[in-house]
């Protein structure tokens, strides 16, 4: 087969999901956070357009049509339109809250889309001047396919391509059958390469909390002749999460420190200036540290409240989330064991750092007039979260107790 294909495959929209994580916000970012999943979203179908692709592949969650969204709605009839315009086919194959029969019997979807039921493994052959050049398998969120399922709807002649959610329990076999396991179910893009064939969760166009400032997107892929796929990821996220780390020296003028967080943040906004970033900012004091009440809490707060002022005037830019203290690999043993409250303090959360099986009983933080069954999920932290927080509670016992009541200084 001579002739090559080229498609847009991406998923988890999540289109009335909220951006997570923050817990002071501007006015002026309200709008942008609430657009940000929108416009995402909105860059696949103009890369689809831009490209000339032959189709695009949807692998669910692009919304929950269970807690019905007429905007969610009404957004992605529109942008199907669009591609019916252009010729351009959508296959989509739905997760449990987005699946086929879940879409409302009262709107219409354009001729262009195909909905993969959510029981059973369909197929579809996407053809080009009355060739068949691919065949589109669509393993429904509820089907659970077993291997021979899949391989029964396999035609040898042509690009064979699997299209599921990952909650269909779809998983990768050793087959040269399927030349492109187009999945979704995961927010991080995931790719793994096998001999003649690639699996791809494309995860998706807009995250919506900090996690490990990983850019979000969708592929662009090419099938060639020698059955290779091609695949390139787009970006598309309007919203950037980073996490730079500044190392500054100990007993810095407030005014120095403000002149190198000032740099970074520039630095910051000409890389992203397309994109809005939430910036959580990570202090390291260099060289030899000794507590410094000078550049505790209060310290931190007003170089925060600084950077909020400078670089966030408006919807777009840099907001800064917090400004943290990253504490020294360890502190003085002295500080542990003197009888004081911050030595105190710091034996407890030690027994948490060093003990993972001692629970944090964060239920007490939670406000008591709501739901347990609404707020029992904000309690489980996982290894890493759990981590932070002891580090930090760490630092904010040596900002409040340091040079008070007989502690170190």
């Amino acid at each position: 087969m001579a002739e090559n294909i080229k498609f847009i495959h991406s998923s988890d929209f999540q289109l009335d999901e909220p951006i997570r994580g923050l817990r002071q916000l501007s006015q002026s970012l309200l709008e942008t956070l609430a657009e940000a999943p929108y416009l995402a979203a909105e860059n696949v179908f103009d890369t689809a357009i831009a490209e000339k692709v032959d189709f695009v592949l949807l692998s669910g969650g692009l919304c929950d049509l269970e807690q019905l969204s007429a905007r969610a709605v009404a957004f992605l009839v529109k942008q199907f339109q669009r591609l019916e315009q252009k010729d351009i086919l959508v296959y989509w194959c739905g997760a449990k809250g987005d699946s086929a029969n879940k879409w409302p019997g009262a709107v219409k979807l354009p001729g262009n889309v195909m909905q993969f039921h959510a029981r059973s493994i369909e197929h579809a052959d996407y053809q080009k001047d009355g060739t068949a050049l691919a065949r589109i398998i669509g393993a429904g969120s509820e089907s659970k396919p077993l291997t021979g399922d899949l391989l029964g709807s396999v035609d040898d002649d042509v690009f064979n391509i699997v299209l599921a959610h990952s909650d269909s329990d779809i998983t990768a076999f050793d087959s040269d059958a399927i030349n492109y396991w187009a999945l979704g179910g995961r927010s991080i893009a995931l790719t793994e390469e096998y001999e003649n064939s690639v699996v791809v969760y494309s995860g998706s166009p807009q995250s919506r909390e900090f996690h490990s400032e990983t850019a979000c997107g969708f592929k662009l892929v090419k099938l060639q002749a020698t059955r290779k796929p091609n695949v390139r990821t787009i970006h598309s996220d309007r919203v950037h999460w980073c996490s730079p780390l500044i190392e500054i020296q100990p007993h810095l003028s407030v005014d120095d420190v403000k002149n190198q967080l000032g740099e970074a943040a520039m630095e910051l906004v000409a890389e992203h200036s397309e994109q809005t970033i939430l910036c959580r900012w990570q202090l390291a004091i260099s060289g030899e540290r000794a507590f410094n009440p000078g550049c505790g809490w209060e310290w931190r707060t007003d170089l925060l409240n600084w950077l909020r002022t400078e670089f966030s005037k408006s919807g777009n830019g840099l907001w800064s989330i917090c400004l943290e203290e990253i504490p020294p690999g360890d502190l003085p043993s002295k500080w542990y064991e003197e009888e004081s409250l911050l030595g105190e303090y710091l034996r407890a959360v030690g027994r948490y750092q060093t003990d993972s099986e001692l629970r944090l009983n964060l239920q007490n933080y939670l406000e008591n007039d709501v739901p347990r069954w609404e707020t029992d999920s904000l309690a489980v932290v996982s290894e890493q979260q759990r981590a932070e927080i002891l580090s930090q509670a760490t630092m904010l016992g040596v900002d409040c107790l340091g040079g008070h009541d007989g502690s170190a200084v």
